[in-house]
């Protein structure tokens, strides 16, 4: 037998009794089922928690797709189709759903040639030229353009083109109205607008719109029935993209001429 140091006495922890023992054992348990239920109720209301949030959130996202004049940021197209690029914008291009009809500005660009529709052309036309830095030239396949006077560059948009074809293509409808006054090269006018029509031609083809159109009996006709669109277009913001552009404008003037040395000989 070992000596304890200094004469210690044995301590000795006092045996309980069964009916201690019992409930010692019972306090212990309902100690840890108390436990075990804190630990329940912190999971449930975290778990009904995140089920409300991700509930509003999609429900929130269904709302605002479905709601005829919702808005959302770019890009909501994928940076590629299959593997397609897409080309890179500097345009900050937000869409709206919105059906294509009942376009407030459509009696302004339609019926006979008069200044309010022309008013309405040059207005829809505002800052088709305009600047870019050499960064934005850069990305967009390392592209060059007229050199700005105070730096960069002079260019525009894809949907300036378009627009500009389908005023020419307006005007050579109304010759009287528009080329009575001066004289005019008619080949070279017919080559312009025929021009205009094989490029929207394409951009049509290239944009392709896929939305579902329906037909509908109406008294105009007997044998050829009305076409209707029920689904609403995601179109472009056209009032922000123009925004963008009229704060980017340019004009000739502000484009560096060309060199002496491209009509040497001439």
């Amino acid at each position: 037998m070992v000596p304890m140091a200094n004469d210690e006495k044995p301590q000795y922890a006092r045996l309980l009794t069964e009916d201690e023992a019992q409930d010692e054992e019972s306090t212990v348990q309902d100690a840890a089922a108390h436990n075990d239920l804190k630990w329940r109720r912190r999971f449930y209301i975290l778990l009904v928690s995140s089920v409300l949030a991700m509930a509003t959130v999609i429900g929130a996202s269904i709302y605002k797709i479905k709601t005829t004049e919702s808005t959302f940021s770019c890009p909501i197209l994928p940076t590629n189709h299959g593997g397609v690029d897409v080309p890179y914008s500097p345009a900050p291009v937000k869409y709206v759903n919105k059906l294509l009809v009942g376009d407030p500005d459509t009696p302004k660009f339609m019926g006979e040639p008069r200044p309010e529709m022309d008013a309405a052309w040059h207005d829809l036309l505002d800052a088709t030229l305009i600047r870019y830095t050499d960064e934005e030239l850069l990305q967009a396949n390392n592209a060059t353009s007229v050199r700005h006077v105070d730096g960069g560059y002079v260019g525009g948009l894809g949907i300036s083109h378009s627009l500009h074809c389908l005023k020419r293509i307006k005007q050579y409808l109304h010759p009287d109205y528009y080329y009575n006054h001066e004289e005019q090269d008619w080949k070279e006018l017919y080559s312009h607008v025929d021009h205009c029509l094989e490029s929207l031609r394409q951009e049509i083809l290239c944009s392709a719109d896929v939305n579902v159109y329906t037909l509908k009996w109406t008294r105009h006709s007997r044998v050829k029935p009305t076409v209707k669109v029920p689904q609403p277009h995601a179109c472009v913001d056209w009032q922000a993209l123009h925004g963008w552009m009229k704060g980017r404008a340019a004009k000739l003037d502000d484009m560096v001429g060309p060199p002496d040395s491209l009509y040497e000989g001439l």
